[in-house]
């Protein structure tokens, strides 16, 4: 059996540092983290403290690796602009860009305040996502007045110069709310759109009935298709089947989650033994996995219609052995613990 500890030469090119210690105002439906009101993560300047630590430690002993450090499972903190001069002294990508979603609702003046404040901080652009139309959006996010407040969010970014992108998944459920949200966007220079079809992580899992055919894709409005980036392919699964040509990762990007009964033994160790530990757990994850082709051949399905990235067809197909076996093992595809993106 082929399995994910057979490749060579693993390479691993950054370690980033997750401290999942802010609450989130919203229940998406699709939740990466699959937020359920309490927080993981250790108090704010403690993780920071730590993370100046290892990286201090990795630029003398491992400078060939990158470095990041971020928050969740919202940007609502008051240690907002400490976490982005954090950032950007390290050169975590928050500190230019922040995702918007999920922060408390505010009126005019207090929107206008918070948006302002991390302008003035240094913070370039801004994402939001948005779901559909009103209703739909709301239910999705899982709050009233969501749509409103992220109106109320771009408005404020606009007139503060910032640049403003929107990230927008796509579903059975939302198909034809997608025309009506752009012409209410319309009033925006927005930079930039971003559709999607969501992966299974996190809750996303129990969207997966919801992956759009391919009729159903070529069914969406041009306007709808020219927002997902030309540089991502989407097959049916039928069709990577039949195609046949399963990627051999050869580098890997690790993260380490910080959490209240890790962090103690984590400031005593270090740095070096922090990254082998990490790749030790990546490794023992894929040895114990099939590779790809044994995995599209346990699970594939050869008239499958629902259209996939690649990668994220793969993700179901561990995802399923991994429900399946029950193996002790941390889960590295699972990105509310330590885990890993392979490429």
């Amino acid at each position: 059996m082929q399995t994910g500890g057979e490749e060579r030469g693993m390479r691993t090119t950054a370690i980033n540092v997750e401290n999942l210690c802010v609450p989130c105002g919203c229940r998406c439906r699709y939740c990466l983290l699959a937020y359920s009101g309490r927080t993981v993560g250790v108090d704010y300047g403690r993780g920071e403290g730590f993370a100046e630590q290892l990286f201090r430690q990795l630029e003398e002993q491992r400078p060939d690796l990158g470095r990041s450090f971020y928050i969740g499972y919202c940007m609502d903190t008051p240690m907002l602009r400490d976490y982005i001069r954090f950032c950007q002294r390290t050169g975590s990508p928050s500190g230019t860009f922040l995702q918007m979603n999920g922060l408390a609702i505010r009126d005019e003046a207090e929107t206008e305040r918070l948006v302002m404040e991390i302008a003035r901080a240094g913070v370039q652009s801004v994402d939001m996502t948005f779901y559909g139309q009103r209703a739909f959006h709301d239910r999705f996010a899982g709050r009233p007045g969501d749509y409103d407040f992220l109106f109320r969010l771009l408005a404020a970014a606009e007139r503060a110069g910032l640049k403003l992108a929107v990230s927008l998944p796509v579903i059975r459920e939302n198909m034809d709310q997608l025309p009506g949200l752009l012409d209410a966007l319309e009033g925006f220079s927005i930079e930039r759109y971003f559709a999607f079809l969501p992966h299974g992580k996190g809750r996303g899992w129990q969207l997966s009935g919801q992956r759009l055919t391919r009729a159903e894709f070529e069914a969406l409005p041009e306007r709808v298709r020219a927002c997902f980036s030309p540089k991502v392919t989407y097959r049916t699964e039928a069709e990577w089947l039949r195609l046949g040509e399963w990627p051999v990762p050869e580098s890997r990007t690790l993260t380490l989650s910080l959490t209240p009964e890790n962090i103690d033994e984590l400031e005593r160790t270090p740095a070096v033994q922090i990254v082998r530990m990490l790749e030790r757990l990546d490794d023992e994850y894929y040895a114990a996995i099939p590779g790809p082709h044994d995995l599209a051949a346990r699970y594939g399905d050869m008239h499958g219609e629902r259209m996939y990235r690649q990668r994220d067809l793969l993700l179901e197909y561990r995802q399923r052995f991994f429900r399946e076996q029950g193996e002790a093992l941390t889960d590295m595809d699972d990105e509310r613990g330590h885990f890993s993106v392979r490429s």
